[in-house]
């Protein structure tokens, strides 16, 4: 637990300066999910930082090499399977939000 008595106190900006906002946001939503007081670890923001980082590279990859992806029509099992899921979860989050 973050205390001005221990040292280990932060405020917004300095964690944000420290983090940015995406490290902070993913930091926190790891902080707890129970009744229990939530625990900011700063070892999960420093970790989230390199996921962040980890999947931005692998997207200019993506975007680099996008002509030797595949391409045409979905036509597989796998495609028909995965357009279904997503049209499911865009329809889930459109009730959602209704709600």
């Amino acid at each position: 637990q973050m205390s001005k008595s221990t040292g280990n106190f932060l405020t917004l900006t300095q964690a944000v300066d420290k983090f940015s906002a995406d490290g902070m946001r993913l930091a926190l939503a790891d902080a707890g999910d129970t009744v229990e007081d939530a625990n900011f670890v700063e070892a999960m923001a420093d970790a989230g930082i390199l996921r962040l980082y980890t999947w931005v590279e692998w997207v200019k990859e993506m975007i680099a090499n996008r002509d030797s992806l595949r391409s045409g029509p979905a036509s597989t099992f796998n495609d028909r399977v995965f357009a279904s899921e997503m049209n499911a979860g865009i329809i889930k989050t459109e009730q959602n939000y209704e709600k």
